[in-house]
């Protein structure tokens, strides 16, 4: 067996492995993560910009949930679909992981300021 096609099936052993993972330790980020098919990799990066964000809204540094989506995008590869990175904020937000992040990229959003209120006990 060649290499590459090694270095292949080892990929997909470990993607496998971490999707398993994600369906017994249920939890809304992990089924965005599992349904949309993200990497090992790409969360890990995708938890890496999420601290970025949270180190800039506690510098008092402006967020941009455009930038955040981009900032997906690159990491995921699911250009076009701002869904997904709504979907991400929302469920570290819903799971109780970088409270701050959701609220800061979409709380001026009119779908979620009811919700955000909500749950700030407003």
């Amino acid at each position: 067996m060649s290499d590459e096609r090694v270095r292949l099936l080892e990929e997909k052993v470990e993607h496998l492995e971490f999707k398993l993972d994600l369906m017994f330790h249920d939890s809304n980020i992990n089924r965005i993560l599992f349904e949309y098919d993200i990497t090992k990799r790409q969360y890990n990066e995708i938890m890496n910009l999420m601290d970025e964000i949270r180190d800039q809204i506690n510098h008092n540094k402006k967020v941009s949930n455009s930038e955040y989506e981009s900032r997906i995008y690159e990491i995921t590869g699911n250009e076009g679909d701002y869904h997904l990175a709504e979907y991400i904020a929302k469920a570290l937000w819903e799971d109780g992981r970088w409270d701050e992040v959701f609220p800061a990229l979409y709380g001026n959003f009119p779908k979620y300021k009811h919700i955000i209120s909500e749950k700030d006990g407003n």
